[in-house]
């Protein structure tokens, strides 16, 4: 079956949701002045904060895989479950901007990146549900 021109937009936001994300998160955890990563080593060790993103890239990987290649309903409810956690997170970040409240543990790149990254994510989201993608995930059949 032919790829929907929604799963192929789906698929290029998702990519560079990801890859902005990713690079958010690298220059915020491992800056000059990351607070997050000082934390993590001291409480846990060095591996814990490569191991968490490389679990996160896995994850957004698979879900990418899963949705654009291989039509997967329960992988397209997955990605909207965490957007929807994406989405509450970033509400907490606009929420610090507005009071200053961790202003001191924020990088102003990653906050941006962060903001761009969920931005791409919600287009990427909504193009899963354009009429056009229904019979890509077997949607609207009926049984005879």
């Amino acid at each position: 079956m032919e790829r929907p021109a929604s799963i192929i937009r789906f698929e290029r936001f998702y990519v560079g949701h990801i890859c902005i994300g990713l690079a958010g998160s690298l220059v915020a955890l491992f800056g000059p002045e990351s607070a997050a990563r000082v934390q993590a080593t001291e409480a846990v060790g060095p591996w814990l904060i490569p191991a968490v993103l490389g679990l996160a890239v896995v994850t957004q990987v698979a879900l990418w895989y899963l949705i654009a290649r291989r039509a997967s309903a329960v992988a397209k409810w997955v990605l909207v479950a965490f957007t929807a956690v994406n989405i509450i997170g970033l509400a907490f970040l606009m929420f610090g901007f507005a009071t200053g409240i961790g202003a001191e543990a924020r990088s102003a790149a990653g906050s941006a990146a962060s903001v761009i990254a969920s931005a791409l994510l919600l287009v990427a989201v909504a193009h899963l549900f354009r009429s056009d993608v229904k019979v890509w995930f077997g949607e609207g059949r009926t049984v005879a």
